[in-house]
């Protein structure tokens, strides 16, 4: 997506358009939490829904912003590594990210559990990890899921949003802050103290993606921190 020789009321346009198509995911993660209480009485029909919101809601978004807006993956940070160097970065940025994400969402996690003691979680998907076999495809599914697409939604689509547009303002501070609150508010079914270390956690994120411009050290990362939340 180029994003020179336009007009600021077209980018202006192009970013109203484009949040209203990315909304939906958005709204999911938001109100998810609702009915998964529900649904969770229903194993078959709640797999069903997660899998609709969580792999084909999402896709199907990506692929209409490729077609109808020509947003391609490396618009929001999908970017190739095109030699060893690159790869071997990306790989430390890997193993650095998920040291540090972990160790910020963890360590405010206990603490905000042992400060914010009466929170009482509505719904948690560690509850619908089944035993047996089917344990381990359920955690990698779980895993996998929320790791490409919250980071590329969450992380890739607004800095890309943010960037964009021509809001007079500190960039780097506001996408910081839409993404951070956005994606600790669609926790809030596990609890105001998952709110606080997920916005910890998104905060981070940020940081370090601002500065590689590369999900896919981040990707990796959320991937391993959520095996271990959810194994």
């Amino acid at each position: 997506m180029k994003l020179t020789n336009f007009s600021n009321d077209y980018f202006s346009g192009l970013v109203a358009r484009v949040s209203l198509v990315i909304a939906p995911f958005f709204l999911f993660g938001l109100f998810n939490g609702i009915y998964n209480s529900k649904l969770a009485e229903y194993p078959v029909l709640f797999w069903i829904f997660d899998v609709l919101g969580w792999v084909i809601l999402p896709s199907l978004i990506l692929v209409y912003l490729y077609k109808y807006y020509g947003i391609c993956l490396h618009d929001y940070g999908l970017a190739k590594t095109t030699n060893a160097f690159q790869r071997r970065e990306m790989l430390n940025w890997a193993v650095l990210a998920t040291f540090m994400l972990g160790m910020y969402y963890f360590a405010f996690s206990w603490l905000a559990w042992k400060v914010i003691t009466i929170e009482t979680p509505v719904f948690s998907y560690t509850n619908m990890v089944p035993e047996g076999d089917a344990r381990y495809f359920t955690i990698f599914y779980l895993a996998a899921t929320a790791a490409v697409f919250e980071e590329i939604f969450y992380r890739g689509l607004i800095w890309r949003l943010v960037y964009t547009s021509n809001i007079n303002a500190n960039k780097p501070y506001l996408y910081i802050f839409i993404s951070s609150s956005l994606f600790g508010l669609v926790h809030w079914e596990n609890g105001l103290p998952e709110v606080f270390s997920t916005m910890i956690f998104g905060a981070v994120a940020c940081v370090i993606f601002l500065r590689l411009r590369n999900l896919l050290p981040l990707i990796a990362a959320h991937f391993f921190i959520d095996l271990v939340i959810f194994w």
